[in-house]
């Protein structure tokens, strides 16, 4: 059950990220007036639902604000989850809409049952993301439809929004010691400082920190 989908639009990445099969859409807030939701399977896999995130690459010169502010990426992080979070009336009730629905700009006057506990509301995301957001991810499923017969579908429901496949802001570390710049013996490591983007990527990354930080308390 687990795939990969990858394209490039307007030259940004768009791909899914963590497809869990057989799993639970589930909410991941951390703080008051946000929303998130994040995908998970159990071990057995048995549920009847399958989830996977839906990336689009975003950089800095994408989004508004201080060019200076190293801060700048985390604040429209938080700006999106109060969104969504408004527009989930401001519970962790999360906005959905059906696949085909988004792609065409059309409002999904109902939507199918979902793994998500706390309940869904139809909601025009295509209208409230970012528009480079929502453009990159209708041009992706457009070419995902193509690729793979089935995958765009009015049956398939988008749930707003996964927003921490990686941290908005990376702590910069040496590439040849994998230490912090300034901070001798710390090493920045995983999807928390930076430098993964999931399961496996966070568990390299972790490897390969180690390593280096074994080798640093040798000498």
């Amino acid at each position: 059950a687990e795939y990969s989908f990858v394209t490039q639009v307007a030259d940004r990445g768009v791909y899914s990220f963590c497809m869990c099969p057989g799993g639970f859409v589930i909410p991941a807030a951390t703080d008051k007036e946000q929303l998130v939701v994040n995908g998970m399977s159990p071990s057995n896999r048995g549920t009847q639902w399958s989830n996977s995130g839906m990336v689009v690459e975003t950089r800095p010169e994408d989004v508004e604000g201080d060019e200076n502010d190293p801060l700048r990426m985390m604040h429209f992080q938080e700006q999106l989850e109060r969104a969504c979070w408004q527009q989930g009336n401001m519970k962790q009730t999360a906005p959905a809409q059906r696949m085909a629905d988004f792609v065409n700009g059309r409002l999904s006057y109902d939507l199918p049952k979902s793994s998500y506990a706390p309940g869904l509301i139809s909601s025009p995301l295509h209208f409230w993301l970012p528009r480079q957001v929502s453009k990159r991810l209708q041009e992706g499923f457009k070419k995902f439809g193509k690729m793979s017969h089935g995958f765009l579908t009015n049956e398939a429901v988008m749930i707003a929004t996964e927003t921490r496949t990686s941290s908005p802001v990376r702590i910069v570390r040496d590439r040849e010691t994998l230490q912090h710049v300034r901070i001798h013996g710390m090493f920045p490591c995983g999807e928390g400082a930076g430098y993964a983007g999931g399961i496996v990527s966070a568990g390299v990354d972790g490897e390969r920190c180690a390593e280096m930080c074994a080798a640093y308390m040798e000498v």
